[in-house]
């Protein structure tokens, strides 16, 4: 696979229904306290995801407040596949969204019964990676009832959309410096999940994990993207 192409070849299915995969076999292979492990290694990602996204505002010499939260952001998807609509943008600021590329993901291959260990813990912990003195309250998720995902960033308001519009053009000029691909995030995903895993049950209890999702993984996608995605997470993700 050829490192620029096989790169763009990734996608947020591919980080999905790996996360599916090792929250299956976390199940399988080790039952409720597995998935509670598993439970944990999405809040260590979210915090460290946030972590780099701090460490880059910083180095930008910005401040680490709500509205550089959303410019600083990882994921790009630029292919459209989530929408998110602003539901209110003061007094305080919330958003909808009403197409879940991850939701869909895991319904499509049969997964869904794992989002909640993903969905529970991945966006505050984002938002504590990124500075732990910012609020969001999560008043509801797509998979709990279906419907769509409701969010209110408690230290964040707009005094009107074209206040948002300006963040959102400030966003749009940094996106390809401070995003970065999914193989990237795939990559991490694997290596903090392994990591909790080996501190949990050691060796042979992890391996059994990540060797059965891996080996789902490569039916699905094919022997190329797991050689990849093993060979990414071997990164140090603490650095930018």
């Amino acid at each position: 696979m050829r490192e620029d192409r096989g790169r763009n070849e990734f996608y947020i299915d591919d980080y999905g229904v790996l996360f599916g995969l090792i929250a299956a076999k976390c199940e399988e292979q080790l039952g409720e306290k597995g998935l509670e492990t598993c439970r944990r290694g999405v809040a260590v990602m979210g915090r460290e995801r946030g972590l780099r996204s701090a460490m880059r505002c910083i180095e930008n010499g910005d401040e680490l407040n709500m509205h550089n939260f959303f410019c600083y952001g990882e994921l790009l998807d630029d292919r459209g596949w989530n929408r998110v609509e602003v539901a209110e943008y003061g007094p305080v600021y919330r958003t909808d969204t009403v197409c879940c590329a991850w939701y869909e993901t895991w319904k499509k291959y049969g997964l869904l019964k794992y989002a909640g260990l993903y969905c529970d813990e991945i966006d505050k912990n984002l938002l504590y990676g990124f500075n732990p003195e910012l609020r969001l309250k999560v008043e509801q998720y797509e998979a709990e009832d279906g419907m769509r995902c409701r969010f209110r960033w408690l230290d964040c308001r707009f005094e009107d959309e074209d206040a948002w519009r300006r963040l959102m053009e400030k966003r749009a000029g940094m996106v390809h410096k401070v995003t970065r691909d999914f193989l990237y995030e795939t990559g991490h995903l694997l290596a903090v999940m392994r990591r909790e895993l080996l501190l949990e049950y050691g060796a042979v209890g992890a391996g059994a994990v990540i060797d059965g999702a891996l080996e789902e993984y490569r039916r699905l996608f094919g022997q190329e993207k797991e050689a990849a995605v093993r060979k990414e997470s071997e990164r140090n993700f603490l650095v930018l």
